[in-house]
């Protein structure tokens, strides 16, 4: 028997409030750059949260960022976890290189959530994401690459380079 938990899109605004509010909330208290006190912190990140979240294409750029923020931390874990096996030592592996490496990785993925969600409040006479003409560019570039046979072989692509690269380091 499977679990339903399709009810947690119900407490999607809720969830998106709650963490713009606290990495607004963390980056003011560890800047200090409005002063030491936490009252104007929580102030001002209430504030600045309830106007994010008061626009539907901002919390949709956050609903839509969360889940492909936390498959990259999948993704970057295993990866961590099968080269820590593989070498015994994450040094050699927990490099500037790797470390930019996932950066670059999440920068694409910021702006391709953000062209998604944003390219019809910003040209509404251009939609790379499908309309009336049709799908777009980018929906079917999703539907390719979540084809189930397409994203397995990429994954599989990914896992066989991975290893490789592990391999032939020694």
């Amino acid at each position: 028997m499977t679990l339903d938990i399709s009810g947690i899109y119900f407490f999607m605004p809720v969830f998106s409030f709650l963490l713009v509010f606290l990495i607004i909330y963390a980056v003011l208290a560890k800047t200090k750059v409005l002063g030491e006190s936490n009252g104007v912190h929580l102030l001002i990140s209430f504030i600045m949260a309830v106007i994010f979240m008061a626009f539907s294409s901002m919390r949709l750029y956050v609903e839509t960022i969360i889940p492909w923020f936390i498959v990259l931390l999948v993704i970057v874990f295993l990866i961590l976890l099968i080269a820590g096996l593989a070498t015994k030592k994450l040094d050699d592996i927990m490099t500037n290189k790797f470390a930019w490496g996932i950066i670059i990785v999440f920068i694409v993925i910021l702006i391709l959530v953000a062209i998604k969600v944003f390219n019809p409040v910003l040209h509404p006479d251009l939609v790379i994401t499908g309309g009336e003409n049709g799908p777009g560019i980018i929906s079917q570039l999703t539907e390719l690459i979540t084809a189930s046979n397409v994203a397995g072989t990429i994954l599989l692509l990914i896992i066989v380079g991975a290893v490789a690269w592990v391999i032939s380091r020694k």
